[in-house]
């Protein structure tokens, strides 16, 4: 069989771009969705501004037609025809459109939506690829500890501990310090007596290499490897090549295989349980963590765990698998067999939840509090009111419903989006006030202007 192996690419959205560049600026995903909350809420500001005047105009315009509008309501009620003439008239008088009197405010809810929703997606595929590059990053871990089964100058040392009886985690130590970015590993054994009886640099293989074309490992690599040196039972060896009564097309069986006892040695259960500790060890000092919320790319509640699961890993690599890895896949589940091994350290670590719904309510109340702010300073400035009531309901829940269920980075995103919005409200409707004020101004100066003019001839 040919080597297979899944290549994972950086997502390359709009969204995703600018958060990697504001990453790799400020060194970390949190402060650069907060950078891009405060960005993306100082420019609808801006919207919200020109939006509310539009608003408060088409509100001055509405006031001078009502008694005119209600006059002809009156006259020619009975005659819609006649009704509707008369009314354009007087929209025509007064030089309202009505689909230009609504497109301001259209305009801003629909970029507001699609902002929304592109963001989402965005910060939702930045967290998908976190998690499954740290997933990758584990198995590289696990797959090259694993390896020391091979290393002929590391075997003699552990051998001869274990000839003589000595315990490993007892009576001598084995530490592995991971540099992934120069894909290295330090091997040091040390006997109870705290001499180092092997001090090693060891070159690591990525299981997942960054870039395509560079050097990796495929699953059916690995997951041979875990099969000879892990594995306490392995699937039974049968053919696949012959027709039998339940397969009489020569087809691999998708039954459960026969299971059979492997042969471990002492040495073998030493390296994996090795592996499961440097692995465990590994995973939880990358984590991404915020405050209260251990891993950033989950959602934060106390329903969730801050490891990645299988149904996260499989369905998020599957979509980068070639035809052939995906039969590989299919007939075989390396990855989700492997997926196995990779966590069993972490599954004996008390790593608690991901958080207390703390997220949840902050943007239910940072919603809430938003639109009851801003409908009370538009209606005291412009008399206007954006929102009916249900919207004090609808919206919360919305967002509510969105932290709850994805990544943690939306969640602060809308969080801070929502301070944001609450901090510019007084701002934005003091600016709007004055934009109105200096308007008025103007008109009062060319009716002045007008009234002043002296169209008398005068003497030569």
């Amino acid at each position: 069989m040919a080597t297979l192996m899944t290549v994972l690419t950086e997502p390359h959205g709009m969204w995703e771009s600018i958060l990697d560049a504001f990453n790799g600026a400020m060194g970390s995903y949190i402060l650069a969705v907060i950078l891009l909350a405060v960005i993306v809420r100082i420019l609808f500001a801006v919207v919200d501004v020109v939006n509310k005047r539009f608003s408060t105009k088409n509100l001055q315009i509405n006031e001078k037609m009502k008694p005119e509008l209600e006059a002809v309501q009156k006259k020619y009620g009975h005659d819609k025809v006649l009704l509707q003439k008369k009314q354009q008239e007087i929209y025509k008088k007064y030089q309202f459109n009505m689909v230009s009197s609504c497109l301001p405010m259209l305009i801003a809810m629909v970029l507001q939506l699609v902002v929304f929703l592109t963001l989402w997606t965005g910060l939702q595929n930045v967290s998908n690829y976190n998690i499954a590059q740290s997933y990758e990053n584990t198995k590289t871990v696990y797959y090259n500890v694993l390896l020391l089964n091979k290393n002929e100058e590391f075997k003699p040392v552990i051998q001869s501990y274990i000839d003589e009886g000595l315990e490993y985690g007892v009576d001598y130590s084995i530490t592995v310090e991971i540099d992934y970015d120069n894909l290295n590993m330090n091997v040091v054994v040390t006997n109870a007596s705290g001499e180092e009886e092997f001090n090693k640099n060891i070159t690591i293989s990525p299981t997942n290499p960054i870039e395509e074309g560079a050097a990796g490992v495929s699953n059916e690599t690995i997951f041979n490897l875990i099969k000879e040196y892990a594995m306490e039972e392995i699937p039974a060896e049968t053919p696949t090549d012959e027709p039998t009564t339940e397969n009489p097309d020569g087809n691999e069986s998708t039954e459960t295989p026969e299971m059979v006892p492997n042969e471990l040695t002492a040495y073998n259960r030493v390296i994996r349980t090795l592996a499961e500790n440097v692995t465990a060890d590994y995973y939880i000092d990358n984590l991404e963590s915020f405050l209260w919320i251990k891993n950033i790319y989950k959602a934060e509640s106390p329903l969730t765990s801050p490891v990645f699961e299988k149904s996260e890993i499989t369905n998020y690599l599957e979509r980068y698998y070639s035809p052939e890895e995906q039969q590989a896949e299919e007939d075989h589940d390396y990855e989700g067999q492997i997926f196995d091994y990779v966590v069993a350290g972490l599954e004996t670590r008390d790593l608690g939840v991901n958080g207390y719904f703390i997220l949840v309510i902050l943007a239910v109340v940072t919603s809430f509090l938003s639109i009851f702010i801003n409908n009370k300073l538009s209606k005291k400035t412009t008399g206007t009111q954006p929102g009916g009531k249900m919207m004090y309901f609808i919206m919360p829940l919305i967002l509510g419903i969105f932290t709850l269920m994805y990544t943690s980075l939306f969640a602060i995103y809308i969080i801070v989006g929502q301070i944001m919005m609450i901090a510019l409200s007084p701002l934005t409707n003091l600016i709007v006030k004055k934009w109105i004020e200096a308007s008025d101004k103007r008109k009062e100066k060319k009716k002045q202007a007008v009234v002043d003019v002296d169209y008398r001839r005068k003497d030569m």
